[in-house]
């Protein structure tokens, strides 16, 4: 999700009436406020959207989490109730939670929801999954909702309209918005980005000219960002494969592959670089991973 993060956040403010209209499935709501998303849950997080709203003339928060693929961390229903549990803490507010998945294959397996216990103990909790591949992209299309234009490709096309058909309608669509030529840019922008978790890049490339993608100022900003990310990444898998360098050197008799399924989980490259020293002075792969988990060596 962290390349997509930005614009659509960006996308989620710019346009929250929509995004509220898509979440409660009527255009019979209106938002009143877009409140801060920073949560101390444990530690700092940040959801991705949260509006007060009124709905059935009553105030309440929505709460959007835009997810690329499945979440990894945790799984989604735990994190959608700490989610909501703090900010119903917070503001004394209901709290409607909706999980929208943008791959084909995301959130197939997500139940809505997070309950335990009977009458006497426990909880039950839901929430709203939107997966964006299941949707009539046409009936979308028809209401010129701006802000969903990006993300309609991701949608299901009409009967019998192949992939790349709809595709170019939707840029179509988008050109012809009537918007300025910064916000058609990084709407143009949007819709590539998002569209390449479903269409060939080299198809997007040909129906979406650089030149207006470099219109919007978000441009500059995602492909910055996504290089910084592969730098990083490149860091990281240098950092790894050091590590099992050495332990293979030191102890070619041993099960190292236990070791790499351990490194796969650790992004911090500052963690790495402190386990590329230990495995230097370890007097074993056990004692390697036990002070990969934290014990001593």
């Amino acid at each position: 999700m962290a390349q997509y993060d930005e614009i659509v956040k960006h996308l989620m403010h710019q346009y929250a009436d929509e995004f509220a209209m898509l979440s409660f499935g009527t255009p019979d709501v209106q938002v009143l406020e877009t409140l801060d998303t920073e949560q101390h849950t444990v530690k700092v997080h940040r959801n991705d959207i949260t509006l007060k709203v009124l709905w059935h003339n009553e105030t309440v928060l929505l709460h959007i989490e835009v997810q690329t693929d499945d979440s990894r961390d945790k799984p989604m229903p735990l994190r959608v109730l700490a989610y909501a549990s703090e900010l119903l803490l917070r503001h004394e507010l209901p709290v409607y939670s909706v999980v929208l998945y943008l791959s084909p294959k995301a959130g197939e397996t997500d139940p809505g929801g997070y309950s335990y216990g009977n009458d006497v103990f426990g909880l039950h909790h839901k929430y709203q999954v939107i997966r964006l591949a299941n949707l009539e992209g046409e009936s979308f299309l028809e209401t010129a909702s701006v802000g969903l234009l990006p993300f309609m490709p991701l949608m299901k096309p009409p009967t019998g309209m192949n992939a790349e058909t709809w595709l170019q309608k939707c840029v179509e669509k988008t050109e012809a918005a009537p918007v300025d030529k910064q916000t058609q840019g990084t709407l143009l922008f949007a819709l590539s980005l998002l569209g390449g978790l479903v269409h060939a890049p080299s198809f997007l490339d040909k129906l979406i000219l650089e030149e207006i993608m470099q219109e919007s100022p978000y441009y500059d900003i995602v492909i910055q960002r996504g290089v910084e990310r592969g730098v990083q990444q490149g860091s990281r898998e240098t950092s790894i494969k050091n590590i099992l360098s050495v332990l293979n050197e030191r102890f070619p008799l041993s099960d190292v592959q236990r070791v790499e399924h351990a490194l796969d989980s650790i992004e911090d490259l500052d963690r790495l670089t402190e386990l590329l020293r230990t495995s230097v002075k370890t007097s074993g792969v056990d004692a390697f991973l036990q002070a990969l988990n934290g014990s001593e060596t």
